[in-house]
């Protein structure tokens, strides 16, 4: 007699940077994990990204020795923070036979999930872009941040980076003490002429432009000065993130915040000044040190679906 093949599970984490997937079973073992280019969703783009997201869950689910589609999927994507957005990378991800159901949910929910599971608490994610996402003891959900470069991203690295170059400008024009954190940035992007930078910036992305803040907070690290007001400006920035969700919690209820994101390591100048301001602006809080596994997150909620 045939046995009853066992349940798999698939979560799949879509940064701006880097895509993950992973196969797991309901215990949240996981069996496989593939990494590919990063996806986000933006206006019109859901094929492209549903492309990415199946060519790298094809890829784990080979490396696990698992036939597609899963039994239960979900996707948390950088860019699907609306229910419209949602839906239709949901159908577009469907079309491909991932997994027998599929449900698209933002990244930071995933993060979320990770860090709590279904426990209350807030999560800091900085990466290219900055948002927190805030659960509370009732289930309610709750977001800051997170509109795109254009609109705020305050304290993400795309922010960092374009910061960065505003200064650098100012102490080309100026020859302020920045003429050290223009020197980075123009060996980081491998270029010797202020002219070359502008031209560059001209035509970069805003990820090319975020990955300008980890010359800037190595600068930090080494004690530059314009590189630290920049680190501190940012900290502040993601500490605002955490006021705004912070009302939502009684005042006796228990205030965990975890981070995610790039930026956020604990050995990150940035993530050392963000621990300081958020101690002293929200003295009630307390900071959960962990790295968030988000593709483990999805797999999570995966697991709670009906």
């Amino acid at each position: 007699m045939t046995g009853v093949p066992p349940t798999v599970l698939l979560g799949v984490d879509v940064g701006v940077s880097h895509t993950t997937a992973a196969i797991a079973r309901p215990d949240l073992t996981v069996l496989a994990r593939a990494d590919g280019p990063g996806a986000p969703l933006r206006p019109g783009e859901a094929a492209r990204t549903a492309a990415t997201v199946a060519e790298v869950t094809t890829r784990a689910a080979a490396v696990a020795g698992i036939p597609l589609p899963a039994d239960r999927g979900v996707v948390g994507a950088a860019g699907a923070g609306r229910s419209h957005e949602r839906r239709e990378l949901r159908d577009a991800i469907a079309a491909h036979g991932l997994a027998r159901t599929i449900e698209v949910v933002a990244d930071g929910e995933i993060a979320l999930a990770a860090a709590f599971g279904t426990a209350p608490g807030i999560l800091v994610n900085a990466g290219t872009g900055s948002i927190a996402y805030a659960r509370d003891r009732s289930g309610r959900l709750r977001r800051a941040g997170g509109h795109g470069w254009q609109l705020g991203d305050e304290g993400g690295g795309y922010w960092i980076g374009r910061r960065a170059l505003a200064v650098a400008a100012k102490a080309r024009d100026r020859m302020s003490e920045a003429a050290g954190l223009l020197a980075r940035l123009l060996a980081a992007i491998g270029l010797r002429e202020f002219d070359e930078l502008v031209r560059w910036a001209a035509a970069a992305t805003p990820a090319q432009v975020a990955t300008l803040a980890a010359p800037v907070l190595a600068a930090a690290s080494d004690g530059d000065a314009a590189a630290r007001r920049i680190t501190a400006e940012a900290a502040s920035e993601l500490v605002e993130l955490v006021q705004v969700v912070e009302p939502m919690f009684a005042p006796d209820d228990p205030l965990v915040v975890a981070t995610a994101g790039g930026l956020l390591r604990e050995e990150s100048p940035l993530y050392v000044a963000f621990r300081a301001r958020l101690q002293a602006a929200l003295p009630r809080v307390r900071l959960r040190e962990m790295v968030v596994d988000a593709p483990l997150g999805a797999v999570r909620l995966a697991a709670e679906m009906k």
